[in-house]
């Protein structure tokens, strides 16, 4: 970078913005971050992610790893069902310091065409920066993303969120240059946790999208199927819902209590606030109904101070929006409103007297889906 003129008019800058390659994700030779709370299964995504790429034919990933170590990761490419020659390719470091230009230059050499780094912390650690501090996110970012960027390779840097998500936002933990110094920042929230021999979904929502390409809010879901007996990890990158018809498993008697208690504010409000007005039973759903009504585009989220996020509701919804047949209407005091999310098991013995006709068989299908 110089204080040279640049002309913009130039050929060689006349590039169009391509869609992602992989997975319909990641984009070639950009800056990825990608987040989540903890067991949110980043490490598992970015592997997979990996493997697509590799598998794709766009080239090589290398693993920057700080977190799982050599066995570990060797495992768990095995159950995702890698080949030798496969595992064989992945150009894996264990890292105890900053790349230099060689290291950089090795990679390059290697025909590696995405670096997964796992995770930003160990990585500011072994550079002896501080990610809470905006100069420490800008240097990290000059010496261990930017001579990558250079040379045409993507990356992808998994980080951690703050703890308390009414605070979270669509940060990663640290300082907000991180988030300025990627190209795309992707969060991963955990609806079912995977474990051996279990399945498992991950919900990835679009924060930061540079190209544009991407399905906002939600640019997809990542289903886990876990073998019983091998362990052997499938997995299936889905569409995330765009409309309430698509969206079979919800929180929907919850959602229309919140977006009816929205509806009465006079100000936006914070989760805190309506979690507090005992609209459920467990203060996880209140939050799984009002990011559904988000998505859905029944609420907005906005920022308030000291990192709050607040809430406000952009249009009433109601038991009619999820079955345009059904003249079935919710009972707002209905007692069972913790219907959770997609993937995880429900009661359905009062099921038609709560929802509509086609509802119900869209859970049914569900339901035999997952083997329930």
């Amino acid at each position: 970078m110089t204080w040279n003129e640049v002309d913009l008019a130039a050929p060689e800058f006349a590039q169009p913005a391509d869609p992602p390659v992989t997975a319909r994700l990641i984009y070639r030779n950009k800056r990825h971050a990608l987040s989540g709370p903890p067991e949110a299964a980043k490490t598992l995504t970015a592997l997979i992610l990996g493997l697509e790429h590799h598998r794709g034919g766009h080239g090589r990933f290398a693993l920057v790893d700080f977190e799982m170590g050599e066995h570990a990761v060797r495992l768990l490419l095995v159950e995702l069902g890698a080949t030798l020659d496969e595992i064989r390719d992945v150009y894996y470091v264990a890292p105890d310091g900053p790349p230099d230009a060689l290291d950089i230059a090795a990679i390059a050499e290697a025909a590696v065409t995405l670096v997964v780094i796992d995770a930003a912390a160990g990585a500011y650690d072994a550079s002896g920066l501080d990610d809470n501090k905006r100069g420490d996110a800008e240097a990290f970012a000059r010496t261990w993303v930017r001579p990558l960027f250079e040379r045409g390779i993507a990356t992808i840097l998994l980080d951690h969120v703050t703890k308390n998500p009414d605070t979270r936002g669509r940060y990663a933990i640290g300082s907000e240059r991180k988030l300025g110094t990627v190209d795309v920042h992707l969060g991963l929230q955990a609806v079912k946790q995977l474990h051996r021999g279990a399945d498992g979904l991950v919900t990835i929502t679009v924060h930061k999208d540079r190209p544009g390409h991407l399905q906002r809010p939600r640019a997809a879901e990542l289903e886990f199927r876990s073998d019983p007996e091998t362990h052997q990890i499938r997995w299936d990158f889905l569409s995330a819902p765009t409309s309430i018809e698509e969206a079979a498993w919800l929180p929907t008697v919850l959602m229309q209590k919140v977006s009816r208690f929205l509806e009465a504010q006079t100000a936006p409000v914070s989760q805190n606030t309506i979690s507090r007005a005992r609209l459920g039973r467990k203060v996880e759903y209140v939050r799984q109904a009002l990011d559904a009504l988000v998505t859905l585009g029944y609420a907005a989220e906005t920022a308030g101070s000291r990192g709050a996020r607040l809430y406000e509701s952009t249009r009433l919804f109601t038991s009619t929006d999820l079955d345009p047949t059904s003249t079935v209407e919710v009972a707002p005091t209905s007692t069972d409103f913790d219907r959770p999310l997609q993937g995880v098991e429900v009661e359905v013995e009062d099921e038609d007297n709560r929802y509509g006709s086609n509802e119900v068989a869209r859970l049914e299908a569900k339901r035999q889906e997952f083997g329930l």
